[in-house]
């Protein structure tokens, strides 16, 4: 007996039909197997593994790839498989499209909804926007501002859910940016997390006694972050 009570999101870069076809129509075992698949390889860094580790794994996304619809990543997980010493460049290409599916994945799944979908950073340290954006960017959407103005500019234009802010922007102090804010968007109502000093937590509750603001430290963690975007999510 099939199960078509559960809508599909629509895809662009799964063919559903090819996935429903195999499992005879059946959308909630689908989009079960869509999300296990999810969990399964969302933290797989193809580039890092020895090859025996490689092949293993690339023979299983290879197979997965095939009934799921996953057309551009079957192809070339099979051009890597079909190789006894791939080439840097042919596993890069894999991986690269391999994220891809798993960006979309995490934006599309019912069960991997979340309040939280766009990210403005104010922030004018190189390192530290790279740093931040590789820890988000396969699972938000990202904006990134370098000072106040071009952050206004983001919150007339955009419909911001959460917003990381430098304490101690370079020429510019990051609290007079949110002041600044404060007076023209709704940023009071918007998640805040501050990159700051540990030692200056207590001043910055203090000054801004809110209750959806958080902070991070350097040198950034994943899980720690990403925990604390979560529990916005869930607030």
């Amino acid at each position: 007996m099939t199960n078509n009570a559960s809508s599909l999101p629509i895809f662009e870069h799964i063919n559903t039909d090819i996935g429903l076809k195999y499992l005879n129509q059946n959308r909630e075992l689908y989009l079960k197997i869509l999300d296990n698949f999810l969990k399964k390889y969302k933290d797989i860094e193809l580039n890092t593994l020895k090859n025996k580790e490689l092949h293993n794994i690339i023979h299983a996304i290879k197979g997965l790839a095939s009934t799921l619809g996953m057309t551009s990543l079957e192809r070339v997980s099979s051009q890597v498989h079909q190789q006894k010493n791939p080439s840097r460049e042919l596993i890069e290409e894999c991986s690269r499209v391999l994220k891809v599916i798993i960006k979309e994945l995490n934006l599309l799944l019912p069960s991997n909804k979340s309040e939280i979908s766009t990210i403005l950073i104010i922030n004018n340290e190189p390192n530290e926007i790279d740093e931040l954006i590789e820890i988000l960017d396969d699972d938000f959407d990202i904006l990134l501002a370098l000072n106040k103005y071009e952050a206004l500019e983001l919150f007339e234009e955009e419909k911001i859910d959460l917003v990381i802010l430098h304490t101690e922007l370079e020429d510019l102090c990051g609290l007079s940016v949110f002041n600044f804010l404060k007076k023209h968007t709704n940023i009071q109502e918007i998640p805040l997390i501050f990159i700051t000093k540990k030692e200056n937590e207590s001043e910055i509750k203090d000054i801004y006694p809110l209750q959806n603001i958080s902070f991070i430290y350097r040198p950034f963690q994943k899980k720690k972050l990403m925990k604390q975007i979560k529990i916005f999510s869930n607030s």
